[in-house]
């Protein structure tokens, strides 16, 4: 299955931005905020309550200095609402796609996985990889509508934290 059609349309104010040294608090902060709307039940409580900023913060830096990520926040407004990157080391491969609940159902992840798609296009990639919880339904059902295919799946781990699915879309 190929990803359906070029970058979407963003509902009005909403944007992606470069992200820059300067904003790896804030995307921690969404990740941590996420986790908390998102894994709690699937992560064990003491994972998302003990999240340790400096070190997520630290490993943001180094995403957004490293010339193979490409990283973005998004906006509405001012206001961030969630984060997307994605690596490029001769393939491409979503490393994250977070947004808050708030700002799910509202054409934001398809507009983000077109970002992506067209970036591939452009580079001459077939397509880009992901992988995902097993357990968060409401992003796997995104993933199907977007026309993912899977193409793997480690599950039954006693920590369900690492039960993963992977998937392609071909571009």
């Amino acid at each position: 299955m190929t990803a359906r059609g070029a970058a979407r349309p963003l509902p009005r104010g909403v944007a992606f931005r470069p992200a820059g040294l300067s904003d790896a608090e804030t995307i921690s902060a969404l990740r941590r905020r996420v986790w908390d709307e998102t894994y709690r039940g699937v992560y064990p409580d003491a994972a998302i309550d003990s999240f340790d900023f400096a070190a997520h913060i630290a490993r943001d830096r180094a995403r957004i200095s490293d010339p193979a990520y490409r990283v973005y926040v998004i906006e509405d407004g001012p206001l961030p609402v969630g984060y997307l990157y994605f690596e490029d080391r001769g393939r491409v491969r979503v490393q994250s796609l977070y947004l808050l609940r708030g700002y799910r159902g509202r054409g934001i992840g398809g507009a983000a996985f077109g970002l992506v798609a067209d970036y591939c296009r452009e580079k001459g990639y077939g397509g880009f990889t992901f992988s995902c919880n097993a357990h968060n339904r409401p992003a796997l059902g995104f993933y199907e509508h977007m026309g993912a295919v899977e193409t793997g799946r480690d599950v039954g781990h006693e920590n369900r934290q690492e039960d993963q699915i992977s998937f392609r879309i071909e571009v």
